[in-house]
């Protein structure tokens, strides 16, 4: 097999996916993305293009409801010590699910500052050849969740409770049908110059199933629904043994899309960025770039941050994935914007060495 080629007619000619959000304290505005969509100058201004496409994901909604599937209750991360996951406790309602929606369409921010940045910068770059991505993600339907609320004259309950698995998760799906198609009406209704609703992203980072969860009828299900409505599915699983299992025959039944996370940033038990090459170009899967300026998370290899990383650049040359596969970034939430206004050069340098990886120029130093 081979990667997942990028530069697809049938993409929207994807090649860099970076995600943008995490947190519900601060927007996106025009100036953020401006360091994202183009490569900036010294001076600040635009030399060349960058990331073509970006997905929009928060673990919360602006009312507080998670629109994430788990969080830990533990003191280190997955896989090491006291490790310890539990479904999130007040999965959102049909209200947080209305004020993600609402947020990313505000005027000035997100969707719009997006558009904006692109067309400030056609005014400098010139017209770009193809418009913008972007991939909205669907908020995880938890199973604790009760009383979601209604849609279509039906009261919607995720859970198990006075109901059978089944019963549940046909009203998961329901909810996500009409949030996609929410997304869709609102995204045709702005007329965006500059952009395209490339389709949506799964966050749960495995495909579960239990005696009162169903991820994988629900995602099954799903991904029939996006095809009919021309959306791309995508999905970003973290690097296991069961998660390649499912990315070996991914696209006859969940996703169309899926990249695969090295976690070489993150774990000092994982020494490379070689066995997840190796697994996504096995499994038709990309890469994801892993990355962050500061992180409130209980990571072991903290010192070893730009180190880390720059293997994965130079893993980029060695395992082909820079100029053979689309990639996927995960930077912590505005850490290339963070990288750009540096003060110490070994920190700065990372920008440009990012630009020349996605220009597919980068050279291992």
């Amino acid at each position: 097999m081979a990667y997942f080629k990028p530069d697809r007619k049938d993409f929207n000619h994807m090649r860099h996916l970076i995600l943008v959000g995490g947190n519900t304290d601060e927007a996106w505005t025009k100036e953020d993305f401006a360091h994202y969509v183009t490569h900036l100058d010294r001076d600040g201004q635009p030399d060349d293009w960058m990331f073509d496409t970006f997905a929009f994901w928060h673990f919360k909604s602006p009312k507080g409801g998670f629109l994430y599937s788990d969080i830990n209750i533990g003191t280190t991360r997955v896989g090491e010590g006291n490790f310890y996951a539990v479904p999130a406790p007040n999965p959102g309602t049909k209200e947080d699910w209305l004020s993600i929606i609402d947020w990313y369409f505000e005027p000035n921010i997100f969707a719009h500052a997006l558009d904006m940045a692109i067309e400030e910068a056609e005014q400098k770059l010139g017209k770009r050849e193809h418009k913008v991505n972007l991939v909205i993600t669907i908020p995880y339907p938890g199973p604790l969740q009760t009383q979601f609320g209604e849609i279509d004259g039906q009261k919607l309950n995720f859970s198990t409770t006075g109901q059978n698995l089944d019963m549940a998760t046909r009203q998961r799906l329901k909810a996500c049908i009409w949030f996609v198609d929410e997304i869709i009406r609102r995204f045709n209704e702005k007329k965006y110059r500059n952009i395209n609703l490339l389709g949506f992203y799964w966050t749960f980072e495995t495909v579960y199933r239990s005696w009162d969860i169903d991820d994988h009828w629900l995602l099954k299900e799903l991904y029939n629904e996006l095809q009919k409505r021309d959306m791309k599915f995508f999905w970003i699983p973290f690097w296991s043994s069961y998660n390649v299992h499912l990315l070996e025959d991914y696209q006859n039944y969940y996703f169309d899309c899926a990249f695969l996370q090295p976690n070489y940033m993150f774990y000092k038990s994982i020494t490379d960025v070689d066995q997840a090459a190796k697994a996504a170009k096995r499994c038709n899967a990309g890469i994801e770039m892993e990355f962050y300026a500061s992180l409130n998370e209980p990571i072991q290899v903290k010192d070893e941050r730009l180190k880390r990383f720059r293997r994965y650049l130079e893993g980029g040359i060695e395992f082909g994935y820079m100029t053979e596969s689309a990639c996927a970034w995960f930077d912590g939430g505005k850490a290339i914007f963070k990288l750009y206004h540096h003060v110490d050069p070994a920190e700065r340098g990372y920008y440009d060495d990012i630009y020349e990886f996605v220009s597919g120029t980068y050279k291992a130093k």
